[in-house]
């Protein structure tokens, strides 16, 4: 084959074939703008089929090439290990040496820094008593003893008792820290939000939201959703193992009729599948190739990405259908002045063009009517 014919169609320089998925599509090793990608496959697949008549074979050769490469480079871990193959890994940095841990001064002020230490039951604090100091003296049972060498002066009072000194005050209770508030209980102990899944998003989003203000529209949603889920769901007997093999000529022209169907039918459904960066843009970008000799030359990592992008198209589906019953529920539970209004907002904001022109057309028509009103009064009263 003559793979200087194919350089010069995309531009390559002569003997170099095949190149890297980035000489292939012009872009900078390593680029991972996901729209450039995109649009230069798109150029170079315009440029090729110009000579795919004259040139089958040729033509062939590089559309296979250019579907390979934006399909590698289009799945983020595909394009990883493609880059750490062509580019090579890069060696981790070593980690720099810990330094030795040098014994620190101790600051006066860490009381005031550090935490508080754990609270424990404060053991009883000893008292100690000198037996001789602290010993009450007490009063004698009998009567006083009486004065030596003398009678007894009833006027002189008796001596006073001896009063121990107070006793030194008592170490201060430990206080327990007060409990926490159940609202600082209930901020803890709330557990962190899930994360929003992107497909279910999507699914009931502000596209997939319009056109479908009255019955007949959501009856019509519902069908258009259910066919495509019944097309999508067929293509998983090729698509939902990576090990699948695919023959030419038993299973090629199935695959390419419901790649077709697929397409024709996305025409008048909402911009949820097939677009860059939605689900099933893998999938659908297959109808723009060779398919079948595509397909079989993909590597393990692409078939999982294809998988994965498949799996993801049913889940949309599945959650846009579950969406729209909801929706048709609560469109029953309405009153009639409710769904006219949902019907009439819808129109003036899913179909701005078609509100304008019918503005215009009744403007022209009441100028008319008023110019033959004008002519038809002058006629009556002129003479």
């Amino acid at each position: 084959m003559n793979h200087e014919l194919i350089c010069s169609w995309l531009g390559l320089p002569p003997g170099e074939w095949p190149p890297d998925h980035y000489r292939l599509l012009g872009l900078e090793p390593g680029e991972d703008n996901a729209e450039l990608i995109e649009q230069r496959v798109h150029q170079r697949l315009d440029a090729v089929r110009c000579y795919q008549m004259m040139h089958p074979e040729q033509a062939t050769e590089a559309m296979n090439r250019l579907a390979q490469a934006f399909v590698c480079l289009m799945e983020p871990a595909t394009k990883k290990a493609y880059d750490a193959a062509l580019f090579g890994t890069p060696a981790p940095p070593e980690p720099p040496a810990a330094p030795a841990a040098q014994p620190q001064q101790a600051d006066a002020l860490d009381w005031l820094y550090s935490p508080p230490p754990p609270i424990r039951p404060a053991d009883p604090m000893p008292i100690e008593v000198d037996p001789i100091e602290y010993a009450p003296t007490l009063a004698p049972s009998g009567p006083p003893p009486l004065p030596v060498g003398g009678a007894v002066n009833p006027s002189t009072p008796p001596p006073p008792l001896r009063q121990p000194p107070p006793l030194p005050p008592l170490p201060p209770l430990l206080v327990e820290p007060e409990p926490t508030t159940p609202a600082v209980e209930a901020a803890v102990l709330e557990p962190p939000a899930e994360p929003v899944d992107a497909v279910l998003e999507a699914a009931q989003s502000g596209p997939a939201r319009r056109g479908i203000a009255t019955k007949r529209a959501l009856y019509r949603r519902i069908t258009r959703t259910r066919r495509l889920f019944r097309l999508w769901n067929s293509l998983g007997k090729y698509l939902s193992s990576p090990k699948r093999r695919l023959s030419r000529t038993a299973d090629g022209p199935e695959l390419v009729r419901l790649l077709d169907e697929i397409t024709t039918l996305l025409r008048d459904f909402p911009p949820l599948l097939g677009e860059a960066g939605q689900p099933g843009y893998l999938v659908l970008a297959l109808a723009q190739v060779d398919t079948v000799k595509v397909f079989q030359s993909f590597s393990p990592h692409q078939r999982e990405a294809l998988t994965r992008d498949w799996r993801a198209g049913i889940k949309l589906l599945l959650a846009h259908r579950d969406f729209l019953r909801q929706e048709l529920r609560a469109l029953r539970k309405r009153p009639f002045r409710q769904r006219l209004l949902r019907a009439t907002w819808s129109l003036l904001t899913d179909q701005p063009g078609t509100v304008l022109l019918l503005l215009a057309l009744l403007a022209i028509n009441i100028a008319l009517w008023r110019s033959y009103a004008e002519q038809l009064w002058d006629r009556l009263f002129s003479h």
